[in-house]
């Protein structure tokens, strides 16, 4: 069954504040061509973290404590930079490797529109925004990797936001 939990400050402010400042600071590079043809373009930059790194530690740590979840495998995490302005993107992201993905809302502007729209199928050809979750920093969403999902900044007043995508199982 596909469900979206939301957590509100996710991380401990200090780390909170450590992780931002890391995360402005680190280098971006667009994603490899393979998924910029999958979602017809490069809407979004990311820095990858190594498994096992202390920050998908604590990430590990705080998905048992906060969703009641244990990740047995790490299959990715990436600071991201994202502004989909022009469209809607839904996509899922499933795969063999990732059964849940954990976003979290790092450094923005604070709006509706900098956030996630959730669809659901209407049809077997059309997607409806069903849900859409703004942007607030240390906002953490759960979510199964088999939900539709696409950023929001197209829907206007949205801007780049940073967060951090973790997909595991």
């Amino acid at each position: 069954m596909s469900k979206v939990f939301i957590q509100e400050n996710f991380f401990p402010p200090e780390l909170y504040n450590e992780i931002v400042q890391l995360m402005i600071k680190a280098e971006y590079n667009p994603p490899n061509e393979k998924e910029r043809e999958a979602h017809k373009g490069a809407y979004w930059h990311e820095h990858t973290l190594p498994n096992d790194c202390d920050i998908q530690v604590e990430i590990k740590k705080l998905i048992k404590e906060k969703f009641n979840f244990k990740v047995s495998k790490f299959d990715y995490s990436a600071y991201t930079m994202v502004g989909a302005s022009d469209r809607p993107r839904p996509h899922t992201d499933m795969s063999r490797e990732r059964t849940h993905q954990c976003l979290i809302y790092m450094h923005g502007e604070e709006s509706a529109n900098n956030g996630t729209g959730f669809y659901h199928k209407a049809s077997s050809e059309h997607l409806e925004l069903s849900m859409h979750i703004g942007f607030k920093q240390n906002r953490a969403i759960f979510f199964s990797s088999d939900v539709w999902h696409s950023p929001l900044q197209w829907a206007g007043n949205g801007s780049f936001r940073y967060s951090i995508c973790n997909f595991f199982s």
